[in-house]
């Protein structure tokens, strides 16, 4: 199935169960959850669901989970957020092997060095080692390592290179890195919530938003109605920001983990070294969903 490069397309959490191993019925309920939002595709491994922590038995089961439940009605995308290129190219190939539709590459995290030359060698590595279409992700606050203009510009060349998933979340960042995707041919996705609607009256493709696993109708409905220019845009942005207040209960991914258990839709275990939310913050959370969301995960 070709990845389609537009549209909205959620970074899914990780349903875990207590003892962390991939909970299968969680990541059904997730599934449809999204699915029935009208959302896209799905991106496995991202930040929201834990791809650079989880272990490589679980993060592999994690993507076969979802391209089983997703079951040809969306593509399915797989992170190799990666410390190396090896430990990338080790990833990708049970991505494929689990029937991945495409690969999300980081840059090489944990080894910093001068200048973009490792990061070029990194995503050049991993896009020679697949046939999968790759989207490059930018999330330099996670990574150490930027992903700048003139690297992009060097690995757009690539063939199976499609797609810029840029998730700084500031525009001084975003903007030049989308203007060098557009100009290279690359779908552009903006990985910020809220910057969705400006990025997209701005030329980008669609969104990555990890609070689609809370509210996908209200992200696809924001995303459709800003890429089709509707004066609607700007008040779901609005509703958009409002149920992301959410992440301000307590640790981000908890917060949202959190938010999905109120939904019914899996546990919050998340990674042992992450933490929960205390009392307080789960109340916060509780009262978020129950007026921007209700309990179907689509805000009226």
């Amino acid at each position: 199935m070709p990845v389609p490069l537009e549209g909205t397309i959620p970074p899914v959490i990780a349903p875990l169960a207590e003892d962390r191993t991939v909970d299968v019925a969680g990541v059904r309920r997730v599934t449809e959850h999204l699915l029935a939002g009208g959302v896209d595709g799905l991106f496995v491994l991202g930040s929201c669901g834990e791809g650079p922590t989880l272990r490589r038995s679980v993060a592999d089961a994690l993507v076969a989970e979802y391209v089983r439940a997703a079951d040809g009605r969306v593509p399915v995308l797989a992170g190799v957020g990666e410390t190396s290129t090896e430990r990338a190219i080790e990833a990708l190939r049970a991505a494929e092997d689990a029937g991945a539709s495409g690969i999300v590459a980081m840059a090489p995290m944990y080894f910093l060095a001068d200048g973009d030359g490792e990061v070029i060698r990194h995503l050049e590595a991993v896009a020679a080692a697949t046939t999968l279409p790759v989207v490059v992700y930018n999330i330099p606050h996670l990574t150490g390592h930027p992903i700048t203009p003139a690297a992009l510009a060097a690995v757009a060349a690539i063939d199976n290179v499609v797609a810029l998933k840029e998730s700084s979340g500031i525009w001084e960042i975003y903007e030049p890195l989308a203007r060098t995707a557009s100009a290279s041919g690359l779908a552009v996705f903006q990985g910020a919530e809220s910057l969705i609607a400006r990025s997209i009256a701005a030329g980008a493709d669609g969104a990555v938003p990890g609070i689609a696993n809370v509210a996908p109708g209200l992200a696809v409905e924001l995303v459709r109605a800003a890429r089709a220019r509707d004066a609607s845009a700007d008040d779901l942005q609005a509703r958009l920001d409002a149920v992301c207040d959410l992440y301000s209960s307590g640790f981000w991914l908890a917060s949202l983990k959190y938010a999905v258990s109120v939904l019914g839709l899996a546990a919050p275990t998340a990674g042992a070294a992450l933490p929960g939310l205390a009392p307080e913050g789960e109340r916060r959370v509780r009262d978020i969903v129950g007026r921007t969301v209700g309990t179907r995960g689509a805000a009226a």
